[in-house]
């Protein structure tokens, strides 16, 4: 019979279960690692799962899908080698949205775009940390000299 009273988040996250699941997707996460440093085509796939014996590889599209089934015969040949002794199978399965993952990754914007510090804000730092208390102040004037070492090491160059 079930236990349905309530828990304390420390109770769950002592759970077996939790722990088989933390587990796991550590496991599958070395075996991705692994998959990836033997395939070139590592950014358009990855290890979904692996039971029963058999790896479930997800691509981007169906291109990349028949790629992989043509380099699935050395992938199980070096795995079973390496990793998996008991490896008896592999699934090659398409998933676009690997796809529209890995268009996010390349059109994402940096969230911040650093841009160099002029010779007269440098001043303005040195200026203001001046009257600042002691911790603001070494902070102010580490930015100052932070700028003027970028200044003078893109002028050497």
């Amino acid at each position: 019979m079930r236990d349905h009273r309530p828990q304390t988040p420390a109770s769950l996250l002592d759970n077996k279960g939790l722990n088989n699941i933390q587990q796991r997707a550590i496991a599958l996460s070395k075996l991705n690692a692994a998959v990836r440093q033997h395939l070139n085509c590592a950014q358009h796939c990855r290890v979904s799962n692996y039971r029963q014996g058999t790896l479930i590889i997800e691509t981007s599209s169906a291109s990349w899908s028949m790629r992989l089934n043509y380099e699935r015969n050395s992938l199980m040949m070096t795995l079973r080698e390496k990793l998996l002794p008991q490896l008896s199978n592999i699934e090659v399965k398409v998933n676009p949205e690997l796809a529209a993952i890995q268009r996010a990754k390349e059109d994402k914007i940096p969230d911040i775009i650093q841009k160099p510090i002029s010779e007269i804000a440098e001043q303005y730092l040195l200026a203001i940390a001046v009257n600042a208390p002691e911790k603001v102040k070494r902070r102010l004037e580490r930015l100052a000299q932070i700028a003027r070492d970028k200044r003078h090491n893109k002028g050497s160059v």
